[in-house]
């Protein structure tokens, strides 16, 4: 785990001795994978594992062994070997349905090209460090995490109990109530029950048991809430909140005052407004942490100019984050159209679609003068803040950062190789990409590819047509591989899918056998200059993402056909789908539009952090893809997703 940890940050660790061999190392890693250290002298042997271990090693070919054989194919040729194959397996039994090896059939014998290994790579600069920079460096992970205000994923969580246990995490509180929850459960660690209060005892219980009259509880789990009781914190409670968390106290046998939800600021703004007094009703809600911000619409629906303005001059930036999900929602919601709702939970995103019925009903319209209030108030809120916040002095900004999309919420995403936070963009170089999907212990992964068109039209390409040959030998795939350890492949000629109408190509994956928390899943996509080349070069990859949840849904990427980009999406979804389903998409059609990276991008916040300067040697802190800092500076790559997390604080 130590080393996954500092791999994905760019670093390998320096052995205690030096090597003889350390420049056949560097020339194996810079042909094999395209990576290039700053002090290759310190290579050894256990880094050449390393990187090899992450960035993939004997991956399986795919159904075809590549997807330009189905050049050579007609569809009724590739129909007719998959019918086989499936024929084979499941009708006659030759292999269980969980064979290490789903293979095809070979019906048609034809004399396919064995293609030369392409001339693409991705270059990518790796720092040595010590042993004890290392430290220094797993110490500062480990701060990052604990700053979040939003839950980890599977991944940072799995990062940061590894740092916990050996011994990097000093004790400071969680700044995240659900990171809190998921470490005391864990380890039933006095210190962690300390960070609750009432409402999170309800959470918890909710989690476990769902919303029962009846609680079961068994010896384990009463000493579990009792603990976690005894330490939480007092908090206002809404009248369903304190029934619930009076019968959790019953249940775990403490004997104490029924809580009640007399200081709820629910109850007493919600009087205040039926009476006609809608800013005393938002006083209310400003004196209650973040409840303002969460009903600032609803409020100022109800207002007019003047006292719009003085009800978004009450909105607080101690949680920045709120603010800049609220201008999103503001720029993305113009009150004519239905509106898409996304959240994020149990690490998985869930998205709701206003139907009819409640579009006609709906009360909270902002009219646009109000919009415009509200909209300069956040802008001046978010630069006020970050204004004040401590200078990170000279800094440097590569143009890049205008593509990178702010990390508002990380927990349904997976990490990996580069990857980005969600809506961010990075330029397409190539004219053919290979998407890619391989997976180890995770019966039968299925990668599809969802294909849209400017007024919404889509086309899928799956499992079950692409024998079809929808789009001729414009996008090629290399079959269903069903196997317990296997991968699927895509091949795309960019410009000829823009040609055929397309904006944007969806890379989606579904757990046709497995949900997506089995085994070791990874997708991503590779750049070539020329797509007749091996099936797979650990060399040419752009990005690869981790995928872990419990779900069977997640859209990985997209490519902007027509601006020729990348678009990172990186979305656990929630729902049990076994095939592609197009509909699944409006939980992330937000990060598609053009102007979703204007509302407020990665650049225009740090540029709030200190001195904007031209050169990187001139800067303290360098915020670039490839930069090499000097002993005295600081690097931020777009990529260091707990970092710019925590710039957001």
């Amino acid at each position: 785990m130590k080393d996954k940890i500092l791999i994905k940050r760019g670093v390998l660790e320096i052995p205690g001795e030096l090597s003889q061999d350390a420049a056949a190392y560097s020339a194996k890693l810079f042909n094999q994978f395209g990576v290039v250290v700053d002090r290759p002298k310190y290579l050894s042997a256990a880094n050449l594992k390393t990187v090899s271990a992450f960035y993939g090693t004997d991956i399986p070919e795919g159904f075809y062994k590549n997807p330009q054989h189905l050049q050579y194919f007609s569809a009724d040729e590739l129909l007719i070997e998959q019918l086989i194959s499936y024929f084979t397996v499941e009708i006659c039994g030759e292999h269980s349905l969980n064979t290490e090896a789903f293979t095809r059939k070979t019906v048609f014998n034809k004399a396919l090209p064995d293609y030369e290994e392409g001339k693409e790579v991705k270059i990518r600069f790796y720092r040595m460090l010590t042993s004890a920079q290392c430290d220094n460096m797993l110490s500062n992970v480990v701060a990052d995490l604990r700053r979040y205000t939003r839950k980890w994923s599977a991944d940072e969580s799995a990062e940061f109990k590894w740092l916990y246990l050996n011994g990097y995490y000093n004790g400071e509180a969680l700044n995240c109530k659900d990171n809190a929850i998921e470490m005391f459960l864990e380890y039933k660690n006095k210190s962690f029950a300390e960070m609750l209060d009432k409402k999170d005892i309800v959470k918890m219980s909710v989690d476990k048991f769902g919303e029962r009259k009846t609680l079961d509880f068994s010896d384990d789990d009463k000493t579990l809430f009792a603990l976690a009781s005894e330490c939480a914190r007092d908090c206002p409670l809404t009248k369903k909140q304190a029934k619930y968390y009076n019968a959790v106290l019953k249940n775990v046998g403490i004997r104490a005052p029924k809580a009640t939800n007399e200081a709820s600021a629910y109850k007493r703004a919600l009087k205040l407004l039926k009476s006609g007094d809608v800013i005393g009703s938002a006083q209310v809600f400003a004196a209650s942490g973040s409840l303002l911000e969460r009903n600032i619409v609803f409020l100022l629906s109800r207002c007019n100019a003047c006292q719009a303005q003085a009800v978004a001059d009450m909105l607080k930036a101690e949680n920045p984050i709120v603010l800049i999900q609220l201008l999103y929602g503001i720029n993305a919601d113009d009150g004519k159209s239905k509106r898409t709702f996304s959240f994020v939970k149990n690490r998985r995103y869930k998205s709701h679609e206003e139907t009819d019925r409640e579009f006609a009903c709906r009360k909270s319209v902002l009219p646009t003068d109000i919009r415009g209030i509200l909209k300069r108030t956040l802008y001046g809120k978010l630069r006020e803040y970050y204004s004040n916040k401590p200078s990170l002095g000279n800094i440097y900004v590569s143009k890049a950062f205008k593509r990178v999309a702010l990390p508002l919420n990380t927990s349904a995403s997976g990490t990996g190789l580069d990857v980005l936070p969600t809506g961010s963009r990075l330029p397409i170089r190539g004219e053919y990409l290979r998407t890619f999907c391989y997976w180890r212990k995770a019966f039968d992964i299925d990668a599809s590819v969802i294909f849209l068109k400017e007024n919404g039209e889509s086309a899928c390409l799956y499992w079950g047509n692409y024998s079809e040959k929808q789009f001729g030998n414009s996008v090629l795939c290399s079959g269903d591989d069903r196997s317990a350890n296997g991968a699927e492949f895509c091949d795309f000629r960019t410009g000829e899918v823009s040609d055929l109408g397309y904006k944007y190509a969806v890379f989606y994956l579904n757990g046709y056998g497995s949900t997506l928390d089995e085994g070791e899943i990874y997708c991503g996509y590779q750049d070539k200059s020329d797509l007749d080349t091996d099936v797979w070069s650990a060399k040419n990859i752009e990005f690869e993402i981790h995928v872990k949840g419990k779900t069977r849904n997640y859209v990985g990427f997209a490519f902007d056909l027509q601006r020729r980009e990348t678009v990172v999406l990186n979305r656990l979804l929630e729902g049990e789908s076994r095939v592609v389903n197009a509909g699944m998409l409006r939980a992330v059609r937000a990060f598609l539009t053009d102007g979703y990276l204007e509302t407020f991008n990665a650049y225009d916040l740090i540029s709030m952090r200190g001195s904007v300067v031209d050169s990187p040697e001139a800067a303290d802190v360098v915020f670039d893809a490839d930069y090499l800092p000097s002993a005295e500076q600081k690097v931020i790559r777009p990529y260091d997703t707990e970092k710019l997390v925590n710039l957001l604080k």
